[in-house]
């Protein structure tokens, strides 16, 4: 009876705010290099839009985040072997499901296609992709959108198309010297680079949209339970309802 009471006692804990607190282990972009998302200062210290509203969920939960900088391919094997415990900005996908669990939507993200300043590529579907002189870049283990993965599983010509990449800013650096022509962008980021990052000052958004659509929290089914999801569930659900994450998301839409 004792111990019945004990365990419902520590459940009861684990899922109410403020309960029994943990280091959960966040991935980070690798190399401080994906603002506005992921920034890092002199000093260590994190920031950004998706630092922000990864704080405001754990804020809820009273856990400390353990911010682990990796490239993104890798976070997703720790994800399976569950040496990370959350992944932000990610996209639903089947083969995702089978290893993590999602929790949002945390952000909407449009990508976009950053061509160079002096390109006129007439592109209004995905079909014309195959048209442009040279290849498109994307990052491995990067996703699409529905559409755009569809064509690439079913469109062996699109997938020739195709140049993988997988070290930091080497789509920016091959399309500066017009070895690709084009390259996947992915929303607040493309657009922050361009104000601020001099590897953009000759690139632009193409008006041609590749999609919109939202990511999510995701957890590792390795490490995080059952009853620490719910506790997670719960405090999104309490951060929504008090606006916390559409007033973290406004304040980047304004700067």
């Amino acid at each position: 009876m004792k111990k019945t009471v004990l365990f419902a006692l520590m459940i009861f804990f684990m899922l109410a705010p403020g309960g029994f607190s943990a280091e959960i282990k966040i991935r980070v972009s690798e190399g401080n290099t994906y603002p506005p998302f992921f920034m890092q200062d002199e000093n260590g210290k994190w920031s950004g839009l998706s630092i922000e509203l990864a704080e405001v969920l754990l804020k809820e939960t009273g856990d400390t985040p353990n911010y682990q900088p990796l490239p993104f391919a890798r976070a997703l094997d720790y994800m399976k072997e569950g040496k990370i415990d959350i992944m932000l900005n990610l996209s639903v996908t089947e083969e995702r499901k089978g290893f993590m669990n999602f929790i949002g939507p945390q952000l909407d993200e449009t990508i976009v296609l950053v061509v160079r300043k002096d390109s006129d590529f007439k592109i209004e579907s995905l079909d014309d992709l195959k048209k442009l002189p040279k290849a498109l870049g994307v990052e491995r283990g990067r996703l699409g959108g529905k559409t755009f993965e569809e064509k690439r599983a079913g469109d062996k010509e699109f997938r020739k198309k195709l140049r993988e990449v997988t070290e930091v800013d080497s789509n920016e650096k091959l399309l500066e010297a017009g070895r690709i022509s084009a390259f996947l962008g992915y929303g607040y980021n493309t657009f922050y680079q361009i104000k601020s990052n001099p590897l953009y000052k000759n690139f632009k958004v193409h008006p041609f949209i590749i999609n919109r659509d939202w990511v999510y929290f995701a957890f590792s089914k390795k490490s995080v339970s059952p009853e620490m999801l719910q506790k997670y569930q719960k405090a999104f659900d309490r951060a929504k309802e008090k606006g916390l994450f559409e007033a973290v998301r406004q304040r980047y839409l304004l700067q």
